[in-house]
């Protein structure tokens, strides 16, 4: 027996799932080869619902099978028509419990080589006459038909265990928590199963099928760092043992479409309990408080059980959200958290908005808690994004508020794009380098970009102060490998090498970006020029008119700020043009990396903003792709390169990042001993912002805040909302 953890790297297919999509991704499969698929369907009829095995043979019914049913499925006439299908020769994929697959096995005395068989971790499944009595309980307490009910919806969910959906004839939904439903508690429980399956055989780790499918629960506690760095958790894993050869054998015609790591399942088994015997429970009590005063008897048995006081109590989690969120509103104290990050993400740049996401994820995977330093008003398409999916502080105006951050965290991590850079002022510069960070806080700097600065400064002093705030940190890796030179060789501070943020990620948190993306990019080409010119004009003329394709333009940097249709043209329109586009022609690092990351065909333009990234990231990733300037360059060059090389490049790249992150989060803090010197440097640096602070704090409150940046942001509203 062998055993995996997996997930399918198809959107549509997993959001349909209960876990981790791969009955769907085998299912899919026997259907490409004009196979049979069995499974559990539910459907509405005129006096509840009916639970029955069937068949399909088309994809678009696919949806019929999928997702939990906790009731007893009736097998009907589905074991005769199986075998019907495998003695005319074709492929059957057979779902069920484990007993309904000992009834399949036992049924056709044959060991078909065109069968493949899938039983479930099984807890027991109540009877339908419960369910339906459940149901009618339901439609008379809130005096509507309900005519869906979905176990375990992910979407509204999540992976989620306990919890279900209900649709009523209006369209109305409502969700029924675990706690408070006497069915979905009770079943978990355990209380309603069947009593034939008080005594399965077909339990534990002997199984008569060739895959069994469980969810992949304590996964986070055995496999932490694998999960968070292979798989998306929200979309659900699958637990699977591979029982037999023959289950090997489709495993692999679909290991293109999912991710798949081996686990030992020793160490999960005592968190699924079928995999390991069903344990016996006492049934008598409610089974038979049923059958003498019927399911509302069962109710009130269930609500006596748990105590009234809980029963009530656990509906605060049906408040009103809008109620939820204004309390939140007025809690101005702000939540400790385990790291603070300095990032770009507030700059009008699709590459800068994705890097900070791409480092907050990152780091939210290794398992620690996570805010972004909010210091900058941002517009346009990064509202959108920064308010839908990063976690920041509460806005930093005056070098108090930065002081005051000390008081939430113990770790500030500073992040990539351009930051260390003299040329932006000594002022951000010093910011970037946490000068406002208490001595006894741990410091990271996390692929820090240094931009076209060669590390030259001013004068002593200066040159002092930055290696000053240098020597703080616990931990230095830059984006690319001339400024992990520049720090050795000018402030004689050891860094490491390990690139930009977004390859941190795997493909699919990308991917889950973009899947409301209505647009079309296929067979187009993506246009996106940071630094356009003539020759970049003629070079996106050339292949335009070379594969007779439109050109999806976007605009770079600034130009975006008050971009019209910013709303048409958001993160994730860029992500999912780069994604799904024919080629991509562009002179930003950050596109490149999207590029390679999916294994996109794309012309990088050599531009004159530090060319060196490129250079860079092509040596670590090692491949060799060349930069143009005109389309003369463009004859005789071969723009493709090796993909199986560049993916193992990028597997090693995110490991080590990730590795090395997480062993210096875990690190205790180094003591920080500054001379008197510095010390005294640093507090007059600071002193004119103490002084500013104080001066000012009223006229910033008064006019800044309240008269002038309201105005601002009315302008943009109105001319380009």
């Amino acid at each position: 027996m062998e055993s995996y953890i997996i997930q399918s790297k198809n959107n549509i297919l997993i959001k349909k799932s209960s876990s981790g999509g791969i009955f769907a991704e085998l299912a899919s499969y026997i259907l490409s080869q004009h196979g049979i698929v069995f499974g559990c369907t539910m459907e509405r009829v005129d006096d509840g619902f009916t639970v029955k095995h069937i068949y399909i043979e088309n994809e678009n019914d696919l949806y019929k099978l999928q997702g939990s049913k906790y009731v007893q499925s009736n097998v009907g006439n589905s074991l005769k028509q199986a075998k019907e299908f495998l003695e005319h020769g074709r492929l059957v994929l057979y779902s069920g419990t484990p007993c309904q697959i000992a009834g399949l096995k036992s049924y056709l005395k044959n060991n078909y080589e065109n069968l493949l068989t899938i039983d479930l971790s099984c807890t027991g499944t109540p009877s339908i006459e419960i369910f339906n009595d459940y149901i009618k309980f339901l439609e008379k307490k809130y005096n509507k038909k309900i005519i869906n009910f979905e176990f375990r919806n992910k979407e509204k969910l999540g992976w989620t265990c306990g919890n279900a959906l209900i649709t009523f004839e209006d369209g109305k939904q409502k969700i029924l928590y675990y706690n408070t439903s006497s069915y979905l508690n009770l079943f978990i429980n355990k209380q309603i199963q069947n009593q034939t399956c008080q005594n399965c055989t077909f339990n534990g780790l002997e199984r008569l099928s060739d895959i069994t499918l469980a969810d992949a629960w304590g996964i986070e506690n055995e496999y932490h760092r694998l999960v968070n760095i292979y798989f998306n958790k929200k979309n659900g894993l699958s637990l699977i043992l591979v029982n037999t050869p023959k289950a090997k054998f489709f495993l692999d015609n679909i290991k293109e479409n999912i991710i798949i790591k081996e686990v030992d399942i020793n160490k999960l088994i005592k968190y699924n309990e079928p995999l390991n015997k069903t344990k016996k429970v006492n049934q008598n009590i409610y089974l038979n408080e049923y059958k003498t005063k019927g399911y509302i008897g069962l109710n009130k048995l269930f609500i006596k059980s748990i105590g009234l006081k809980y029963y009530y109590d656990s509906f605060k989690s049906n408040i009103p959200l809008f109620i939820k969120h204004y309390i939140k509103q007025l809690n101005f104290k702000q939540n400790k958290t385990d790291c603070l990050l300095y990032t770009m993400f507030f700059y009008p740049n699709y590459g800068s908005i994705l890097t900070a996401y791409a480092l907050q994820k990152a780091i939210e995977k290794l398992g620690y808690s996570t805010k972004l330093i909010n210091f900058a008003d941002y517009y346009g398409y990064n509202k959108y994004f920064i308010k839908k999916h990063l976690k920041l502080t509460k806005k930093c105006v005056f070098y108090k508020d930065f002081k005051n951050l000390n008081n939430i965290t113990n770790t500030f991590i500073l992040g990539s794009d351009n930051l260390v850079n003299l040329k932006a002022g000594m002022k951000n510069v010093s910011q970037a380098l946490l000068n406002f960070t208490n001595n006894d806080k741990k410091r990271l700097m996390i692929s820090g970009s240094i931009g076209d600065w060669d590390g030259t400064t001013q004068n002593i002093e200066e040159y002092n102060y930055i290696k000053f705030l240098l020597e703080r940190f616990n931990y230095i890796s830059t984006r690319e490998d001339y400024g992990k030179k520049i720090l050795k060789n000018i402030f004689n501070v050891d860094a490491d090498w390990i690139n930009d943020p977004v390859f941190y990620l795997i493909k699919e948190d990308y991917t889950e970006l973009i899947k409301d993306i209505q647009e079309n990019y296929n067979n187009k080409i993506m246009q996106y020029i940071l630094y356009p010119n003539a020759n970049t004009k003629n070079i996106v003329d050339f292949y335009k008119k070379k594969f007779n394709a439109e050109i999806v333009r976007f605009d770079g940097n600034q130009k975006v700020k008050f971009f019209k249709n910013y709303k048409k043209k958001t993160v994730e329109h860029w992500l999912s043009a780069i994604i799904n586009s024919k080629l991509v022609i562009t002179d930003s690092f950050h596109c490149i990396a999207f590029c390679l990351i999916f294994n996109k065909k794309f012309i990088c333009i050599k531009n004159t903003h530090a060319t060196v990234r490129f250079t860079s990231l092509f040596k670590r990733l090692k491949i060799d792709i060349p930069l143009i300037e005109s389309v003369k360059d463009i004859e005789n060059i071969d723009f493709s390169y090796d993909k199986n090389t560049l993916n193992n490049s990028l597997e090693n790249l995110r490991e080590y990042a990730l590795e090395k992150i997480q062993e210096n989060l875990d690190k205790t803090n180094k003591e920080i001993k500054p001379t008197i010197e510095m010390e005294k440097f640093n507090k007059n640096f600071l002193k004119n912002k103490d002084e500013w602070y104080k001066k000012n704090r009223l006229f910033y409150f008064l006019v800044i805040r309240f008269i002038v940046v309201p105005i601002k942001r009315l302008w943009i509203d109105l001319n380009h909302e």
